[in-house]
């Protein structure tokens, strides 16, 4: 699902339909979508959220313009009255931004809000425009051409072209083992293959590629008190949901936790069917351990209080386990499947009840900073990604030469000391505020666009559409310059989000302690079928990882108790299993 194509300004790319057939089914092998070849651009997308549009002078057989979107924008009324003077209900979402483009060019990227990738051809200029919306719901990877540029919505798909090797260098390989599923924003893992930033325009001509931020977070005084505070929260949070409002979503993906009950709470009308929650919870007949899901009896009170319909998805180690399987196809890089699995397994019951749409809470921790790394002194003590396993690594169950050639430790460093580079400074913090608004900072930049694609990808392989307006650029700008207590109230985690809305929803709701999304790991038969999987990697000469592995210190762990924390032991054998499938399925060399 997606959007791709290159541009060449030496040869004739109507020549090259096959590559672009194979660029577009390696999105997805579906006759749901267009591929369209020009003289010197290809473009073709794939899936539901993608559109087309074009223009072209009556005299000229190739069109002036072409544009491609992945996604959606959520301020489409408002460019159609700057536009139009009316709104235009029968337009889509690409013709809106064609015609914003004939109008105010590249400056387009001032005017659109919403969850999106857009590709632009502009055959008069022979420029190629590339845009990423600014917190990376929607991802875009690239790469440079002799005479042009190749681009596509996930990084494997640029496998299909003949002209991208399928190698991972040692930098890909830290990528995927040293700080995965988390990477370096802008690295494409695949030798060549560079990542657009969120909030960043790509421009192409026979000049040369020229790369510029359109937006990134700004430190600036705050100078609100708390009744201001909340007051703006309240406000931006309700513009930012008035698109769910106008069109409900279906589903509401309810964990019982304060974002999932917001978000619901802001999308329901009291004139309309308030919609569906869903809430999963992990068991095996007989057996549900201690903690295996969301907490159920908050998410049942939020629904009662909305007047919702309320389903308790209720799932097992073997629907899991196929979940896994469907994760594994629908996402573009290795995931803590563990993590993944739980997650496609609720997206798909969603979609089996007649639902495309759902709305969920993920990303209000990152807006916010409620992560539990982010109100641990310890954890603001170390230069490192906070969100990197406390137990074992990755890297841990490497060989002594893995180890040589890719030097974890100092991979990591060098990546988060550049990280640091980009993080503006603020007058006047002291070193605990100055170390949370560092971490605050990576947080939003680093590691939620990571949840953000994977939830995308994994809604788009269930065939659901996920709306995730916490995350909002403008509610992360805003709440990234107010002071820490008033963010989190009473040393409470999400305080002033709590504070904001507490009018919306019962108050054993409102203020109640969140708890981590269930992991396959907390039933038993999953953790033995993944040590069994792990041990056959170890085992298989023909597997991808076999080479890099230290034998025994996995066949140490997999007899072993599991280490503490629980959580990120199992995460670590997941990830592993899933980075050895990713090898083998995309015939990956590790040079």
């Amino acid at each position: 699902m997606g959007i791709t194509g290159w541009t060449d300004t030496a040869r004739d790319l109507r020549d090259q339909q096959k590559i672009l057939r194979a660029l577009a089914d390696a999105l997805a092998p579906t006759s749901d979508g267009l591929a369209h070849a020009t003289r010197h651009a290809a473009l073709a997308r794939r899936g539901p959220t993608s559109g087309y549009a074009d223009w072209r002078h009556p005299e000229r057989r190739d069109p002036d313009l072409m544009l491609l979107i992945d996604g959606h924008l959520t301020n489409r009324i408002r460019l159609e009255e700057q536009l139009y003077q009316r709104a235009r209900p029968l337009s889509s979402d690409a013709e809106v931004l064609l015609h914003a483009y004939r109008q105010w060019g590249a400056a387009l990227v001032d005017r659109i809000d919403g969850t999106y990738t857009i590709a632009i051809w502009d055959n008069q200029a022979r420029q190629l425009l590339l845009i990423r919306d600014p917190l990376g719901t929607k991802t875009l990877y690239w790469m440079p051409q002799p005479h042009g540029l190749l681009f596509a919505s996930t990084a494997t798909a640029l496998l299909a072209h003949p002209d991208v090797p399928t190698i991972v260098d040692a930098d890909g390989l830290n990528e995927l083992l040293t700080l995965g599923p988390t990477r370096t924003p802008g690295h494409g893992v695949i030798r060549n293959v560079r990542e657009l930033l969120p909030g960043q325009l790509l421009r192409a001509t026979p000049a040369g590629i020229r790369l510029h931020r359109y937006w990134q977070l700004q430190a600036d005084e705050h100078g609100q008190d708390l009744d201001g505070t909340a007051h703006s929260l309240r406000q931006a949070l309700a513009d930012k949901t008035l698109p769910l409002r106008q069109r409900p979503a279906g589903a509401v993906l309810l964990s019982g936790g304060i974002a999932s009950a917001v978000t619901a709470a802001f999308q329901s009308r009291p004139d309309v069917n308030r919609g569906s929650g869903y809430s999963l919870t992990l068991a095996e007949p007989g057996d549900q351990p201690p903690g295996a899901g969301a907490d159920i009896t908050a998410a049942a009170r939020t629904a009662a209080h909305l007047g919702m319909d309320y389903t308790i998805i209720t799932t097992g180690t073997d629907r899991l386990l196929d979940a896994a399987a469907s994760a594994r196809l629908a996402l573009d890089f290795p995931g803590p499947t563990n993590l993944d699995a739980p997650l496609m397994a609720a997206l798909q019951h969603v979609a089996s009840r007649g639902h495309t749409s759902a709305v969920c809470g993920l990303g209000a921790d990152a807006v916010v900073g409620g992560y539990r790394w982010l109100h641990d002194p310890q954890a603001l003590a170390h230069d490192e990604f906070p969100w990197l396993p406390s137990g074992l690594a990755a890297t841990d169950l490497l060989n002594d030469d893995a180890r040589w050639h890719l030097i974890p430790g100092g991979y990591r460093t060098m990546r988060f000391q550049q990280a640091l580079e980009d993080i503006p400074a603020t007058d006047g913090e002291d070193v605990i505020d100055r170390r949370r608004r560092i971490m605050h900072h990576l947080a939003i930049t680093h590691y939620l666009p990571s949840q953000l694609v994977r939830l995308d990808q994994l809604a788009a392989g269930a065939g659901v559409t996920v709306h995730t307006p916490i995350a909002d650029w403008l509610l992360a700008q805003l709440l990234w310059n107010t002071p820490w207590p008033l963010r989190h109230l009473l040393g409470i985690p999400n305080g002033l989000l709590r504070h904001a809305t507490a009018d919306l929803l019962p108050p054993s709701v409102s203020w109640l302690p969140q708890r981590p999304f269930p992991g396959a790991h907390l039933l038993a038969a999953w953790e033995k079928t993944h040590r069994e999987r792990l041990h056959a990697i170890v085992t298989d000469h023909a597997a991808p990882l076999h080479g890099l592995l230290h034998r025994g210190r996995v066949e140490h762990l997999l007899t072993a108790a599991a280490t503490t924390p629980v959580r990120d032991w199992h995460t670590t054998l997941a990830y592993l299993i899933e980075t050895n499938a990713w090898l083998a399925r995309h015939h990956i060399t590790i040079n």
